[in-house]
């Protein structure tokens, strides 16, 4: 077989790859948050054969989508600025969280609703919540001696879940959440 052929089958393969991670995120934003194999063939325009050719199981298309997603939802919080007054550093976290969990809320709201039944998925999903801890440690070192319930009220106020909280079920807009979260966390850090 030549080195062409091979190359133009490993190019349809990424093409098509690519093409259900695109399907998959697209469903995701519409509201479907566990869609079917056949749903994301149909979406993708690509055969239920090619889907399962390429992830022999969705938690691994859920994993692939969280790693091609990662470096976006990530910049949020590597290169924060650690300096300044603790009001500003609390508003910087906030507005991070707030911002990544709009940018990702599909990816969210999908990966919390397969956990129950995904050991892979739970995994990742507690690795990415001890990221978010330690993020908000290193943004505001003041946790670190603050009484262990402070921590857990703050690192719970400034949550996914807490954010998705405010917003579905009690109907706060972006700004209205913003302003909450931060509010909060200042009364929780300063006497």
């Amino acid at each position: 077989m030549s080195a062409s052929k091979v190359d133009g089958r490993q190019q349809r393969s990424e093409r098509s790859r690519q093409q259900i991670i695109d399907a998959m995120i697209q469903l995701m934003n519409k509201g479907i948050y566990i869609p079917t194999a056949q749903q994301v063939a149909n979406e993708a325009d690509i055969s239920i054969r090619t889907v399962f050719r390429l992830f022999s199981e969705m938690d691994k298309l859920f994993l692939e989508i969280d790693e091609v997603l990662r470096p976006s939802y990530e910049s949020y919080f590597d290169a924060q600025d650690t300096s300044g007054s603790l009001e500003d550093r609390i508003m910087r976290a906030v507005e991070a969280r707030v911002s990544c969990y709009l940018e990702i809320r599909a990816l969210f709201v999908a990966t919390r609703s397969l956990l129950w039944r995904s050991e892979i998925l739970t995994e990742t999903y507690q690795n990415n919540q001890k990221r978010l801890r330690q993020n908000l440690i290193n943004m505001l070192p003041e946790l670190k001696a603050v009484k262990a319930e402070t921590l857990e009220t703050v690192d719970a106020v400034t949550s996914f879940e807490f954010l998705e909280r405010l917003q579905l079920n009690q109907g706060l807009c972006e700004k209205a959440c913003r302003r909450l979260v931060y509010n909060l966390v200042l009364d929780l850090l300063t006497p």
